[in-house]
């Protein structure tokens, strides 16, 4: 339902708000929605306000942090920098999940989804951590996962 008021809204802003524009504007919502469908068939997720909020709380604080540390090794020529390529694969499923997956991840300072390959990334990194890394993205989609609903397990806590 959300879609097709969406559609009908979209529409009503193109046309100005024009009521003439109903002969035709009517016919063209329906058809859009109903391609809107076939294509991209509605997913229910169980979402939850507590995981939002969670969620919302593990972005900001990760978006600071990383903010700092990215702004201290710019303006802090002795702190390393050793760019990396690193390939994750996603257990999220398609859709919705895994595109919030590399939205997240390419927002968090130092890191960027440079590529999709399946439910592949290769996502590059401003400081080589080793399998840090590989905790670190276990952790966001396992994160993603809570703000879903889905029941991907947590990641084994990172060795030192």
């Amino acid at each position: 339902m959300a879609r097709v008021v969406f559609v009908g809204m979209a529409w009503w802003a193109l046309c100005d708000g024009d009521p003439r524009s109903f002969i035709f504007g009517v016919p063209v919502v329906a058809t859009v929605s109903v391609v809107s469908f076939l294509l991209s068939p509605p997913r229910s997720y169980g979402w939850r306000l507590t995981e939002v909020v969670r969620f919302a709380g593990y972005f900001l604080a990760g978006s600071v942090h990383g903010g700092f540390d990215v702004a201290r090794r710019a303006l802090a020529p002795s702190m390393p920098i050793s760019p990396v390529f690193v390939r994750y694969r996603m257990s999220l499923p398609g859709g919705a999940p895994q595109t919030v997956f590399r939205i997240t991840l390419s927002l968090m300072p130092g890191t960027l989804n440079a590529d999709v390959l399946g439910d592949e990334l290769v996502v590059h990194s401003l400081v080589d951590r080793g399998e840090g890394i590989q905790h670190e993205l276990k952790n966001l989609e396992w994160r993603v996962s809570r703000l879903f609903g889905l029941g991907l397990p947590p990641p084994e806590p990172a060795h030192a």
